[in-house]
């Protein structure tokens, strides 16, 4: 399905903007970021004390109660070139305390008509956490289409809560593999605008580094 909307823009970069610099920004993972309309009502941070591997992992969490019409995530940009014309599959286990709703995210961002375009989007709205829970395994499937460019991986957080999230990792599956939710192609109004910070590949996948010189 796909629609044009200038409205979308919401769902456009322009809306995402990275919460960096301070003592905030420092203390989050290596390569990832906190973004949403809502960011500064929460935090992101590496947490050395829980982990389901290794020595940490990545905590987003409310500050103070949230209403369940806020939301942030984190997130990490990859470039979509290596990736175009496979089925990706992101993995990861999630711990939930007292979470209103949570779970892994995939936006597949690039250019339809000369235009902006998100080709894919799935929030994990059906399979979402809720309540307090240890860790439980989560996956997303989605297709990177030829006009792919970048492709936004992470965690979400609806509300109020704490989530933990440790052991990502995003490899491609067969076709066989079922897409967890039926793409939607949604172009805006506005030209593709690259934005910075994307790496190559997923880094950083288990959390065990802390966020460098700040950025």
């Amino acid at each position: 399905m796909i629609r044009t909307s200038a409205a979308a823009a919401v769902l456009a970069l322009g809306a995402l903007v990275p919460a960096t610099g301070g003592e905030l920004a420092a203390q989050m993972p290596d390569a990832w970021v906190i973004v949403g309309q809502d960011a500064e009502d929460y935090r992101l941070r590496l947490d050395a004390e829980v982990a389901r591997s290794g020595s940490s992992s990545m905590r987003l969490e409310a500050r103070g109660n949230r209403r369940r019409s806020q939301w942030a995530a984190s997130v990490q940009l990859v470039d979509a070139t290596a990736y175009r014309g496979k089925r990706m599959r992101l993995r990861g286990y999630l711990r939930a305390d007292d979470v209103d709703s949570g779970g892994l995210w995939v936006r597949v961002d690039g250019i339809l008509e000369g235009k902006y375009a998100m080709l894919a989007l799935d929030n994990s709205e059906d399979r979402r956490v809720e309540g307090t829970q240890d860790w439980e395994t989560r996956d997303i499937v989605v297709d990177i289409p030829p006009e792919g460019v970048t492709i936004l991986i992470g965690a979400m957080l609806t509300g109020d809560g704490e989530l933990w999230v440790d052991d990502l990792s995003f490899e491609a599956v067969a076709e066989d593999v079922p897409l967890t939710t039926e793409p939607e192609v949604v172009i805006t109004d506005q030209p593709y605008a690259r934005p910075p910070g994307v790496f190559p590949a997923p880094t950083n996948l288990d959390f065990e580094r802390e966020m460098k010189d700040g950025r």
